[in-house]
C-alpha cells in the first residue's frame, strides 16, 4: 500500500513536466472549487462517522469507513480528477465544475445528518 501512494504522489508532482496545455484561469478557478468542495465532502464524512450511526454508503469505501479510510479515498479521487483533468484540458472544466457540485450537495447532505445528530 505505501508503494503505491509514494508512485501515486510521485505521478502528481510530475505532472507538470508533460502538460499537454497550460491550464487558463478559469480551470484554475474551477479545480480551486473543486478541492474546496471535495475537502468539504471529507470532513463532512468524518464527521458523520464519528458522531453517528448514519450510513453514508459508498460502495469502495463501504459504510462505517475508518478515518484513515476517508483520508485515502478522498485524496486518491482528488488525485484520479486533477490528473484526468491535467491530461484531458476537454475535460477540465466539465469534470471539476461537475464533481465539484455533487461534492458540494453531498457535504451539504452530511452537514444536515451531523446537525440532526446533535
Amino acid at each position: 500500500m505505501r508503494n503505491i501512494l509514494t508512485s501515486i504522489i510521485i505521478v502528481l508532482l510530475l505532472m507538470g513536466c508533460a502538460s499537454p496545455r497550460p491550464w487558463t484561469k478559469e480551470e484554475k478557478t474551477a479545480a480551486g472549487f473543486f478541492l474546496l468542495a471535495h475537502t468539504a465532502n471529507a470532513f463532512t464524512t468524518s464527521q458523520l462517522e464519528n458522531n453517528g450511526n448514519y450510513e453514508k454508503f459508498n460502495f469502495i469505501i463501504k459504510e462505517h469507513p475508518s478515518d484513515t479510510i476517508v483520508g485515502i479515498y478522498f485524496s486518491v479521487t482528488a488525485g484520479l480528477a486533477l490528473g484526468i483533468s491535467h491530461y484531458w484540458p476537454s475535460l477540465r472544466q466539465p469534470l471539476l465544475y461537475g464533481y465539484g457540485s455533487l461534492n458540494t450537495s453531498l457535504a451539504i447532505h452530511d452537514y444536515n445528518l451531523n446537525s440532526k445528530k446533535n
